[in-house]
């Protein structure tokens, strides 16, 4: 600890407070971050869900194509409520494992599973949430139906009360 601790100088009394501040460990610890940055700046570019976003009840929506149908996902606090070409089907939450409940992906993926079957064109759905729904469980289901029930074009809107 060179220089830490004041040292009687030769001039009547007085302190000498010079003081030698070592450089090495910070500038160690500055390459270190830099490093660290320049290695984690890979895991920066955050892969993004690519949704069609609707702009509300003003916006002309192109007339459906033959052999697609209007197919639609609420999903409420009590469960998903699936919307194809007008007649609704509720999906109620199921209890998990850890005893809470939860959204039956499983069936949602079933019921859309049979709508492609009949409609093998239909490729869009819309997909819409209360307020009050996590967006964990949007972002869930939105993959769910991109994965597993092969309908690529998904839209996200607000639920209508």
């Amino acid at each position: 600890m060179g220089g830490a601790a004041p040292v009687e100088s030769g001039k009547k009394g007085k302190k000498d407070l010079d003081m030698v501040l070592n450089l090495v460990p910070f500038i160690d610890l500055l390459s270190c971050l830099i490093a660290f940055l320049l290695i984690t700046a890979v895991w920066t570019q955050i892969t993004a869900l690519q949704v069609a976003s609707t702009g509300g009840l003003t916006e002309k929506t192109p007339p459906p194509t033959k052999n697609t149908i209007d197919l639609r996902v609420t999903i409420m606090s009590s469960g998903y409520i699936l919307s194809v070409a007008g007649n609704l089907v509720n999906i109620a939450k199921v209890a998990e494992p850890d005893g809470s409940m939860g959204y039956d992906s499983k069936t949602l993926v079933s019921k859309l599973t049979v709508v492609k079957q009949a409609y093998p064109e239909q490729k869009s759905i819309t997909v819409a949430a209360e307020d009050e729904v996590l967006y964990s469980d949007l972002v869930g289901t939105v993959d769910t139906i991109i994965d597993q029930a092969k309908l690529p074009d998904v839209s996200v809107t607000p639920a209508v009360n």
